[in-house]
């Protein structure tokens, strides 16, 4: 009888433990390049394996600056640094750590010089033979001020310009003085202003330019003037001896011949001299007028006679005043002339005003003073 035979088999499957650990990574998404000083966000993305990875410290670098963030929820980072080195070609290296690792990565970039804006902020106003305070302000692109940097100043323009240089202090300003003005007088009274920062390895260049104020003075004088329209006896004569009208920024003396004689239809002067002088530092302007005689006898006026005339006008940057001196007589008989500005003296159907004052229009300061001038009744 054949034998029965059993058997029994086993089977062992090998199953892994352990997954492959998946891999950390950190990838630069900022800008390529930055101006020099200027704050700069710049940006990377860490993963572990296909996710972003959060909680990772993260630290960019440019040149000696850097900065350090945590990664976001999405594995973002970002932080702001200023580059700090001298522009050129340096790369910007990014490391993020965590518990999962610790990783980096390296891209190109360029720290940019950088720009600059310059103000002018110094004096508006000037005059010649005094002193000009010249000044401006330098900042960067970022509006922060720039330190230690040159400022070449221009007053005037042509061969009249003068100069003058400055370094900027912890404030941006940079500031000098023109010791002594000279520039001549345009029709506007202006006189251009410029500031220039040459640019360096740091920073690009700038400039700025205004426009000042040159302080000058304006005068007249003349000894007599006649319009008389009377009915069959009209007078005119023109102004003499008239330095015409003076407009100066400089120290000047305008003085025509004196008028010996005056003789004409109604009226007689003697030695009728006029002048107006200049002077700077401090700027003034005075007109004079003298007259050692005169006689006016005009149909149905008493007859007027002066002597010792002179009419003094004088105006500065703070005010303006004058002064009349003379001897009056109508018909014959010695007038006490009140010492007070537009004294008026009654001539029945005109009237005589002595140290008459009338404002200059257009100037900050000053006034035309007759000595003496007939006016008909108002």
């Amino acid at each position: 009888m054949a034998g029965l035979l059993l058997t029994a088999a086993a089977a062992v499957l090998a199953v892994p433990t352990n997954a492959a650990a998946a891999a950390l990574d950190v990838t630069y998404t900022g800008p390529d390049s930055a101006a020099y000083r200027a704050p700069t966000r710049l940006s990377a993305d860490v993963t572990l394996g296909d996710a972003g990875h959060a909680g990772a410290t993260v630290t960019f670098r440019v040149g000696s600056a850097s900065c350090t963030t945590t990664s976001g929820a999405d594995g973002s980072a970002s932080c702001t640094l200023s580059p700090a080195d001298k522009p050129g070609y340096y790369g910007v290296s990014v490391r993020a750590e965590s518990d999962a690792g610790r990783v980096g990565t390296f891209s190109t970039f360029r720290i940019e010089k950088a720009a600059t804006t310059l103000a002018y902020t110094g004096t508006k106003h000037i005059a010649n033979d005094e002193p000009a305070r010249l000044a401006a302000s330098l900042k960067d692109g970022a509006g922060q001020v720039v330190e230690n940097r040159t400022v070449n100043f221009t007053l005037g323009a042509g061969t009249g310009q003068q100069n003058c240089d400055a370094a900027t202090s912890d404030t941006g300003t940079a500031s000098c003085t023109v010791p002594k003005v000279d520039q001549p007088l345009n029709q506007d009274g202006t006189v251009p202003v410029s500031a220039a920062f040459a640019g360096d390895d740091y920073y690009l260049s700038s400039s700025d330019s205004a426009t000042v104020l040159l302080q000058y003075a304006t005068g007249r004088s003349y000894g007599a003037f006649a319009d008389v329209d009377l009915l069959l006896f009209p007078v005119t004569l023109p102004p003499q001896p008239d330095t015409g009208a003076v407009r100066t920024a400089r120290a000047t003396v305008t003085r025509p011949p004196c008028s010996v004689e005056i003789d004409t239809l109604g009226l007689n002067l003697d030695a009728v001299c006029a002048e107006v002088t200049t002077a700077l530092a401090p700027g003034s302007s005075v007109a004079r007028t003298t007259v050692e005689s005169a006689r006016i006898g005009l149909p149905g006026l008493p007859v007027i006679e002066l002597s010792g005339v002179e009419a003094v006008s004088t105006s500065t940057c703070q005010k303006a005043e004058g002064k009349t001196a003379l001897t009056l007589k109508v018909a014959g008989r010695q007038i006490d002339v009140p010492d007070v500005p537009n004294a008026e003296i009654d001539l029945g159907v005109a009237r005589l005003v002595v140290n008459e004052q009338i404002p200059v229009a257009d100037a900050d300061h000053g006034s035309r003073r007759p000595a003496a001038h007939c006016r008909p009744r108002p």
